[in-house]
């Protein structure tokens, strides 16, 4: 459930208008049974120090970056997955495009345009691999689900839960399903959330949201959980003479992750270094857990954040669409917002070939270099893996890792880079 909250967050606020001391303590893993739940505690990490697995710095692959050239020219993007072939595929939200490129980096072709239609985008919320390298693209706003084949050709689309039609206010609240992921069998996973309007609460909350588990036509099969979502505030918008408010995220605060893995449901509530595996009925089958505390933030964390904040509103297509004495408001909670005092725990989950958990650990803004703990199918912590500054990893196979990476002057690339592995435990 990669940033789930941000996009809430956003698309909420539109419609109404330091570090943590997580060095490598030697321990070993213990496994309890507790109900039938398997509880392992790990007092450490299994890698010896300077030896794991390691990210090397020279890439693969690099992808953007030609002005001038638009198959080459990256914003918002969403990915990349890798095909079978080692094709790259991503959604290139900015221009509700998605785009194949060769191992190497050239393009190849790109479908996909802005519009409502069939192979077109308005909000694409994320890319998924499907079977035999198709893909899943979810368009957030229209709440529909298109799958392509491995050219992107449009094979069909379908909403989650039979819920269609441009995400509005229906009796004072706003309804949101966002994909989560594919199970082996075809099935998919989605996260639903109901926003209240005009409400007005009072304080930090924490409304529940719900993991469900759906045919691949869309159907409901299922509900697999329901979890704490994001720390929210009220956040309240006036125009006309009028006001409305809404749930709007608490920056840098508590929320669930979560994620599937072929069989795996994985889920992060952060309340505590904690991760529950789940199977694809949503039973929980085993608890993960380590000694680890969560990190402080700084005055200077908080004024970067605030800083990265505005610069997203800006960038976001919807913000830019609604009325300025309401843009105003909306920067100005970003720039006045309480902060926490400690970061959560998790701020992503994925998953590799080889059944590991990647457990991104929740940074401040100043920190340029994002680290991931590696859990294995057991539930043993191996260790930690920094990935390149200003490096988000989104796809991670075997013998490499592919994301997004900003240049000094912030503008994306694709990259990919080899995947070393010293010592497996």
């Amino acid at each position: 459930m990669h940033r789930i909250a941000r996009r809430l967050g956003v698309l909420a606020a539109a419609f109404l208008a330091a570090a943590c001391d997580r060095g490598p303590a030697p321990g070993r893993a213990t496994s309890r049974d507790s109900a039938g739940i398997t509880i392992v505690e790990n007092a450490g990490p299994a890698w010896s120090r300077g030896a794991g697995w390691k990210v090397l710095g020279n890439p693969l692959v690099d992808i953007g970056g030609k002005r001038g050239t638009p198959p080459y020219e990256l914003d918002q993007v969403r990915g990349p997955v890798r095909l079978s072939d080692d094709h790259l595929a991503i959604a290139n939200a900015s221009t509700n495009e998605i785009r194949f490129y060769d191992a190497a980096g050239k393009h190849l072709r790109s479908s996909g345009r802005a519009g409502n239609g069939p192979g077109e985008y308005s909000t694409i919320g994320g890319i998924w691999l499907g079977a035999g390298d198709s893909l899943l693209v979810d368009d957030v706003l229209i709440r529909r689900i298109t799958l392509l084949d491995r050219d992107g050709n449009v094979g069909r689309s379908f909403s989650l839960g039979g819920k269609v039609g441009t995400v509005v206010p229906t009796n004072g609240r706003v309804e949101l399903s966002v994909l989560l992921g594919r199970f082996a069998d075809g099935t998919l996973a989605g996260v639903s959330q109901s926003l209240g309007i005009n409400q007005q609460r009072a304080g930090v909350f924490r409304d529940s949201i719900t993991i469900i588990r759906y045919g691949p036509d869309g159907g409901v099969l299922d509900t697999l959980g329901r979890f704490p979502g994001a720390e929210m505030e009220e956040l309240t918008l006036k125009m006309g003479g009028r006001s409305t408010s809404s749930p709007s995220p608490v920056p840098l605060g508590r929320q669930t992750v979560a994620m599937v893995d072929r069989e795996r449901l994985v889920v992060a509530q952060n309340n505590a270094w904690e991760l529950e595996l789940r199977g694809a009925d949503g039973k929980l089958r085993a608890l993960v857990r380590a000694p680890l505390q969560a990190s402080r933030l700084t005055a200077s964390d908080i004024a970067a954040h605030r800083k990265q904040q505005v610069q997203a509103l800006e960038a976001t297509p919807i913000f830019r669409n609604i009325p300025q004495v309401l843009k105003a408001q909306i920067k100005a909670r970003a720039e006045q917002a309480k902060y926490p005092a400690t970061l959560p725990f998790f701020a992503a989950l994925l998953s590799d070939p080889d059944g590991n958990v990647w457990a991104e650990e929740a940074s401040p803004p100043t920190q340029k270099a994002k680290r991931f703990d590696v859990v294995d199918s057991t539930g043993r912590w191996l260790g930690t893996v920094e990935f390149p500054a200003d490096f988000r990893p989104t796809f991670i196979a075997s013998d490499a890792v592919y994301g997004v990476w900003k240049d000094d002057e912030d503008v994306e690339h694709v990259r990919g880079y080899p995947l070393r592995k010293l010592q497996a435990r």
